[in-house]
């Protein structure tokens, strides 16, 4: 079995990766599974005949990949004639990958340095050093993919400040996250929240420039 791990935070870059591999794959003629399930797993890894097709299987959920589904993959590693790609929309720890059967390639996506900087200045009273940082990005960033990206963060600033032992990021991120979250009261990240989740509809449903929006709520909400 050949196994390719796609992970990190560049999400945007990883997904459009993972699907080059599937195209690729049906391209060539073989038969590609996305797993739903994780009893699904090992039924899915097993050829079933000698004139079956090659196959691709696919996981998006590595909390499908428990302690019961790894020790099947080691024990049957080596008899698998399959391709297995374990995607994951962020960082993979480095004790996860190795306790998977030997991996035959690891991809990781990092966000550029710009992005991290513009979502570590998204605080009270630093609204113009924020803005400054957005309008750079987005010179060579998509700004919906951007803003999903702050959505998220926001929502981790609120997670972290109400219940941050439920948290499973590495102890770094969450030291980083606690001294974000700590310049917010609890009710400005609710707001927050709230507000960016209507810009966001607004500029699907043609309300209001995305743009515009966000710049509205950093210069108003962090000033």
């Amino acid at each position: 079995m050949k196994i390719i791990v796609l992970h990190g935070d560049n999400t945007l870059e990883s997904y459009e990766r993972l699907l080059t591999f599937i195209k690729e794959a049906k391209k060539r003629g073989w038969d590609v599974k996305r797993i739903t399930s994780a009893r699904s797993i090992p039924e899915a890894l097993v050829v079933d005949s000698l004139f079956e097709k090659e196959k691709l299987v696919v996981v998006e959920n590595i909390t499908f990949l428990g302690a019961v589904v790894r020790k099947f993959m080691k024990l049957k590693a080596d008899k698998l004639d399959t391709t297995l790609i374990i995607y994951h929309p962020g960082t993979i720890t480095e004790t996860f990958i190795n306790s998977l059967p030997k991996v035959d390639k690891v991809e990781e996506f990092k966000l550029p340095k710009l992005i991290w900087s513009f979502l570590d200045s998204f605080y009270p009273r630093n609204a113009r050093n924020s803005l400054l940082l957005l309008h750079e990005i987005v010179k060579t960033q998509p700004l919906e993919f951007v803003f999903s990206l702050l959505a998220k963060q926001v929502r981790d600033l609120y997670w972290i400040k109400v219940d941050s032992k439920s948290m499973t990021y590495p102890e770094w991120r969450i030291v980083k996250l606690k001294v974000q979250a700590n310049k917010f009261t609890n009710l400005q990240l609710t707001n927050l929240i709230s507000l960016l989740a209507e810009a966001d509809v607004r500029s699907k449903t043609s309300q209001g420039n995305l743009s515009d929006l966000l710049d509205f709520i950093i210069a108003t909400k962090l000033e």
